[in-house]
């Protein structure tokens, strides 16, 4: 990342993701950043907002939408991350960006490592087999 918070995406999460994408704080607390596609993105919200009404609902609404930016890559494929989103994941210079299934994870280099090392420390791992 540079000094401006532009960060370039890899072209193979550019072409999932699209021109533009969402970025968020995780809903779980951890010191990273999701990104979704758009249509992604819609659809977890429509699951969120589809959940019985009442304080629960209002609460998750508020914290589900106060964290959330929409970003477009130039045409270097580089977002810029805002600063307050920065200071949430902590992330500086050297990033570590990690396609999950249906989104993106955007975490700082030194923070990540960290975090593999006590998944191992604390037998995290899930034990699974793959299907086939």
């Amino acid at each position: 990342m540079d000094p401006k918070n532009r960060l370039f995406i890899p072209s193979s999460l550019r072409d999932e993701l699209g021109q533009k994408f969402v970025l968020c704080t995780p809903p779980n607390g951890e010191k990273c950043l999701f990104g979704y596609a758009v249509a992604d993105w819609q659809e977890l919200a429509e699951k969120v907002n589809g959940q019985p009404t009442g304080r629960d609902l209002t609460l998750r609404q508020r914290f589900t939408y106060l964290n959330v930016d929409t970003v477009t890559h130039d045409s270097q494929g580089r977002i810029t991350i805002k600063n307050s989103f920065c200071e949430y994941a902590g992330l500086e210079r050297e990033v570590f960006i990690l396609g999950a299934g249906r989104r993106m994870e955007i975490w700082d280099l030194a923070a990540w490592n960290r975090m593999l090392e006590a998944a191992k420390a604390n037998n995290e791992f899930p034990a699974y087999d793959f299907p086939f």
